[in-house]
């Protein structure tokens, strides 16, 4: 990002601002929680579909999730076998 650039003039923050912002979060993110999908909607309270109804975010993003999560299940499966799959979780 280049100082003066597109943050400067769209945000009042700043690159300065956005840099320290991403510095903060980047230091509190954990992969096994943030960066698993299922978990980052429960950790932030947006997982039950009785209280929160047509989260289309939530809705849409799960079903993909689920598909990519059992595409890479059936090839690592097929190519390393059976114990090695162990390795990739087939739940949340």
């Amino acid at each position: 990002m280049q100082p003066g650039g597109w943050v400067d003039k769209a945000m009042q923050i700043g690159r300065t601002g956005m840099f320290n912002i991403i510095r903060h979060q980047w230091s509190k993110w954990n992969l096994k929680e943030d960066g698993n999908l299922i978990k980052n909607l429960k950790k932030r309270g947006v997982d039950d579909t009785d209280a929160l109804p047509k989260y289309h975010y939530r809705d849409d993003s799960v079903l993909l999730w689920k598909a990519i999560n059992d595409y890479v299940a059936l090839v690592v499966n097929h190519v390393y076998g059976k114990s090695a799959g162990k390795c990739v979780s087939h739940s949340s």
